[in-house]
């Protein structure tokens, strides 16, 4: 018998309790069978454990204890008595003779009837803990119980009471808790919790129960397996889980009438609809929601703007077959709106939702003359609607048509569009052929089809040359997709910016500043037009990229790309970068509901919006969850022939260390380096080997990787690697101020720099590291020196060689003078200064906190340990290594010395916390030293009494 049991015993038999065994345990204590000595009957008896039990704990059980007392319902467990015995609060409740849901599936599904009575058993518990002003949040299989064929709710240990504010809560404020698998995308997030929440929750667990199967977490209602559920319970089921809470059912008791209401449905149906009419407006019905489902759009739920386009009437000359082809026309023009939807050419059904605005007209014909008037009408337009006429002839019809379809896109532009209603009609195309090429573009990118919009906007500059909207839009995606900028091509629109309103001036010249003034503009335009999506986006993408190489946190990044999609909640650009920024900063709850949202997006056909999303998958799976799923997930993903033969793929294991996840990049770089059919997949992967193992603290490993890539890749300058790596170990991670002496280093190096065959850039990288790690013993500087004088370097090597011989002659103040302009350069800035040495901004970083650091600067020495966290590349790293392959990969260093900055200074909180647990987690399993900084950094933690995530 344990020591624990023994305790429990003893204190619980004063109350007139015999504790029998232990039955189960969690995350707020045990459950022990009992039998009450009067009674004689059996209990279940829960108690805190000692080291579980804290002043917050403490109270959550209490409330927990009075939550279940106040709730009588036979399908929630009721509580009997509350105590505390020798130090340990208890409370007491029935012993449910049975088995949880979670247990009973492990035999397999429940028959329909069965799922349909614990669906209703479940909302019925729910409704009573919401009548009684408590959310449930942890609703899932294991805490509901089956017994006698009635489902019981247990475990309100983490309950909230509604309406309270975050103090009333026992929950750290922030903090998300519940079950990852059952938890709705609000609470995954941090949102508010409402009744809503446990309706998906609920949700979750009646489809487990209909199909012994997990919701699928990259499905959306629409697109799920729903094998195995009733199709009547299928679309209440549906409703019940999207995505936003208010698509879904307002609350439990709602949620089971309709579900309840499933097994009676079919009866309903034949009494109400025996009549003729009756039965023809239910086929209407009917077809008009297998129509709506078929689009991938729910039936009755929220959608943007709706246009039916009735049957035009024919007068004059004009007969039903040349209306219905204007019509037609009109209705496949207006298809693939960005912003509304089309319906029709078809009677108006009398169900039409309120919302949908109609578009109705009349043929009128003379000879071969055609006249053409339309009348649209929508919900807040007034009582007259918008009368809109085309004239042509019989023999042009599509001429008529597309000034009819441009005359109506015009209208809902300046009505309804959600982009920015503010955009002059002069900077949008002046064919109806180029708007509509324009708006399908618009429609790609809000759907995250990147290489798509990117060609699309192409088209449409071939359209119209002089839409210079078009050409701003194209530069903008060009930049996204990595493609390098293009001066003529920003001049086209930076010339017309005065056509544009004040706000889209803004963020085109801020494009054309440096980089830290260029922040300053579009946090500037962010804040004045504080609506506009776009110039949020501008500036969280700026955040994130490029923002730490100038002290600015990427968690910055995040706020904006929340307002992002706050704005736009259809931008699937916004949930990815969100989604990637989350994961980055280690938020697995709300990088997980950013991903569920992108994949809520509709479904992207190009190699690289697929690749994209399939990235995102994988760098969340080596984020957050074991490394089995990791490898599952990328074995998925790379299971696509869309992806896995496209030659971008091999950027995908480099970039997995911008999701802090260097593990991932060792594995997925690893395998790929084994491809020799695919011989640019095999140089990337090594690259990616080599960084991720730096970032684990395995600098063996990585030089090791470093010679695979030489010996594997025909390329000479793949061979200077290894050495230039080698040098940078020995120059990052030190703490004098001298220069680093190291024989072998040093002949590795030089050796580097007189090979014959590789590229005059790498021997001036070769040699510039050798001057900065300054004569070996015996040695003078000649000979790098020399190297450097037949190959002049680029000035910004130059003007880091200077500032190391500074500070080594004990002059920090005047080194940090003489590299105060290199930090804010960019991988694309240092490409066209001609710096291709990887890791140039590495060492200039880190050089730089520690030139501050000995001069007392603590809090600038910090921000610049923060460059490391800029995803900055130029074009897609697949080739060669670049610079932002060295900053993720020397990042845990800078979080080391960040740590032993802030602690030193006395600061305690979040920031030193973090890089502690981050340097314990990643250098766990490192070399000598780093595995045993990282138990270093783990005491540390502990003794800063640092909370775990």
């Amino acid at each position: 018998m344990s020591l624990w049991l023994e305790r429990v015993r003893a204190a619980l038999a004063p109350k007139g309790y015999d504790v029998e065994r232990e039955v189960a345990s969690g995350g707020m204590g045990s459950v022990c069978l009992a039998r009450h000595r009067v009674l004689g009957h059996q209990v279940a008896i829960k108690i805190i454990r000692p080291e579980l039990h804290t002043a917050q704990a403490a109270e959550r059980f209490r409330r927990e204890a009075a939550i279940l007392a106040r709730i009588r319902h036979p399908n929630v467990v009721p509580v009997h008595d509350a105590d505390e015995a020798d130090g340990l609060p208890y409370y007491v409740m029935d012993f449910l003779e049975g088995q949880t849901l979670a247990t009973r599936l492990r035999d397999g599904p429940l028959s329909p009837t069965e799922a349909l009575k614990l669906g209703r058993d479940l909302l019925d518990a729910l409704a009573a803990a919401h009548r009684h002003g408590v959310v449930h949040r942890d609703v899932k299989p294991a805490n509901v119980f089956v017994v006698d064929g009635r489902a019981v709710l247990v475990d309100f240990g983490v309950a909230k009471p509604l309406g309270a504010a975050s103090g009333a809560d026992a929950t750290a404020p922030g903090a998300v808790v519940g079950t990852f698998r059952y938890m709705a995308p609000e609470q995954l997030c941090g949102g508010d919790i409402t009744p809503r929440t446990d309706v998906y929750a609920a949700a979750l667990v009646i489809y487990e129960a209909y199909t012994g199967r997990l919701w699928d977490l990259a499905a959306v209602p629409r697109r799920a397996d729903w094998r195995g559920v009733p199709r009547r319970v299928a679309r209440v089921l549906a409703c019940a889980l999207a995505l936003a809470p208010e698509e879904r059912w307002s609350d439990a008791t709602t949620f089971r009438r309709a579900l309840w209401h499933t097994r009676v449905a079919p009866y309903r149906w034949r009494t109400g609809w025996l009549t003729a009419g009756g039965l023809v407006a239910g086929a209407l019905a009917s077809a008009w929601l297998a129509g709506r489902w078929a689009a991938g759009r729910p039936p009755f739920g929220p959608a943007g703007f709706e246009l039916h386009v009735v049957p035009f009437e024919p007068l004059g000359a004009a007969d039903r077959t040349l209306a219905g082809a204007v019509a037609d026309g009109v209705a496949r023009g207006l298809a693939g709106h960005v912003d509304f939807s089309v319906a029709g050419p078809a009677p108006l059904p009398w169900f039409v939702r309120r919302s949908t605005a109609v578009l109705g007209g009349s043929v009128v014909r003379s000879g071969d003359s055609l006249r053409v008037a339309l009348e649209l009408r929508a919900p807040g337009w007034g009582r007259t609607g918008r009368v809109l006429e085309a004239r042509g002839t019989v023999e042009r019809l599509d001429r008529v048509v597309d000034t009819l379809v441009y005359g109506v896109v015009r209208e809902v532009w300046n009505r309804e569009n959600p982009l920015d209603p503010s955009l002059p009609l002069a900077a949008l195309p002046r064919s109806s052929d180029a708007l509509v090429a324009w708006l399908g573009a618009e429609r790609l990118l809000a759907a995250g089809r990147w290489r798509d919009a990117d060609s699309a906007y192409g088209a449409v500059e071939a359209l119209d040359s002089a839409c210079w909207l078009c050409a701003w839009r194209h530069a903008q995606v060009g930049q996204w997709l990595g493609r390098t900028a293009d001066a003529g091509e920003a001049g086209r629109y930076l010339r017309h910016a005065e056509a544009f309103p004040p706000k889209y001036q803004a963020l085109m010249r801020a494009q054309a500043l440096g980089l830290a003034a260029r922040l300053e503009a579009l946090a500037a335009a962010a804040r004045t037009w504080r609506d506009f999506f776009l110039g949020w986006f501008m500036l969280g993408d700026e955040t994130f990229h490029r923002g730490p190489l100038v002290g600015r946190p990427r968690g910055g990044a995040v706020e904006m790309f929340q307002q992002v999609v706050t704005l736009r909640p259809d931008f699937a650009p916004g949930w990815e970068h969100l989604a990637w920024a989350l994961a980055a900063e280690g938020d697995s709850g709300g990088a997980a509901a950013a991903l569920q949202r992108v994949r809520a997006s509709p479904e992207v056909t190009d190699a690289f919006g697929r690749g994209v999303r399939a990235l995102l998958e994988v760098g969340f799976a080596w984020r957050f969850l074991p490394v089995a799923e990791a490898r599952a997930t990328t074995r998925a993903a790379l299971a696509d022939p869309g992806i896995a033969s496209v030659p971008d793929v091999a950027a995908g294991p480099r970039y997995l260390l911008t999701f802090d996840a260097p593990r991932g990049a060792v594995e997925m770089g690893r395998e790929f380096g084994a491809r020799r059919d695919r011989p640019e997949l095999v140089r990337s992967g090594l690259v990616a080997a080599t960084f991720g193992y730096v970032a684990l603290g395995r600098p063996d490993s990585a030089l090791a990787a470093a010679a695979a890539l030489a010996d594997r890749v025909g390329d000479p300058d793949a061979a200077l690697l290894a050495p230039e790596l080698a040098a940078v170990l020995r120059l990052a991670d030190r703490d004098t101020t001298g220069p680093p002496g190291d024989s072998a280093v040093r002949a590795g190096l030089a050796l580097a720099a007189r090979a014959r065959f590789a590229s005059a850039a790498a021997r001036r990288g070769a040699a510039w590291l050798l001057l900065l790690l300054g004569p070996g013993p015996g040695e003078g500087d000649d000979p790098p020196r020399a190297l450097l004088a037949a190959e002049p370097p680029p000035r910004a090597l130059s003007r880091m060689v200077v500032a190391a011989g500074e500070a080594w002659r004990g002059d920090p103040a005047r080194a940090l003078a003489t590299t105060d302009s290199l930090t804010a350069l960019s991988a694309a800035d240092l490409a066209a200064a001609g710096v291709t040495d990887p890791f140039f901004r590495t060492v200039l970083h880190l050089s730089r906190a520690r030139w501050l650091a000995a001069l007392g600067r603590r809090d600038d020495a910090a921000r610049e340990l923060l460059w490391y966290q800029a995803n900055d590349y130029v074009n897609l790293p697949t080739g060669a290594p670049q610079a932002g392959d060295a900053d993720a990969a020397f990042g845990t260093l800078a979080r080391w010395r960040l740590a032993a900055l802030r602690d030193a200074a006395g600061e305690r909180g979040e920031t030193v916390c973090r890089a502690y647990r981050d340097v314990a987690r990643l250098w766990a399993a490192g070399e000598t030293p780093y595995g045993a900084r990282a138990d270093s950094a783990a005491r540390r933690a502990a003794a800063l009494a640092c909370p775990r995530i």
